[in-house]
């Protein structure tokens, strides 16, 4: 990683919350994923600014744009774990803004990475 990706990563762990642009409905509901490569990539924000104005340039009409999650980032890190399992294989941070990407594998050893790294 880069030194950029590497600080976008660390204010990102540090924020108190990580948002998503919520998709389906009910139980079934899911972080919004792009296409990378061909492999599924889960759209980080660290803003709910951020995620609405996304899901806008994505085409989503305004009603669905403002639907969000929003989940703690220290344990947004072991909630998208599970998206492995799904084909999801890295996220981007703040899509459309900073576009940092991470594979989502590596995401618990960046965040023991930055813990054990202070700035």
């Amino acid at each position: 990683m880069n030194t950029d990706a590497i600080a976008d990563w660390r204010d990102a762990l540090e924020a108190a919350t990580w948002y998503f642009v919520a998709r389906g409905f009910g139980k079934h509901v899911t972080p919004l994923a792009i296409e990378i490569d061909g492999e599924g990539a889960i759209c980080v924000f660290t803003s709910p600014e951020r995620a609405e104005s996304f899901g806008l340039a994505m085409g989503l009409d305004p009603a669905e744009a403002a639907q969000l999650l929003a989940i703690p980032a220290l344990d947004a890190v072991d909630y998208l774990m599970g998206f492995l399992e799904d084909g999801v294989r890295s996220l981007v941070l703040d899509a459309g803004t900073s576009d940092s990407a991470l594979q989502l594998a590596a995401l618990p050893h960046v965040r023991a990475w930055i813990a054990d790294n202070p700035a």
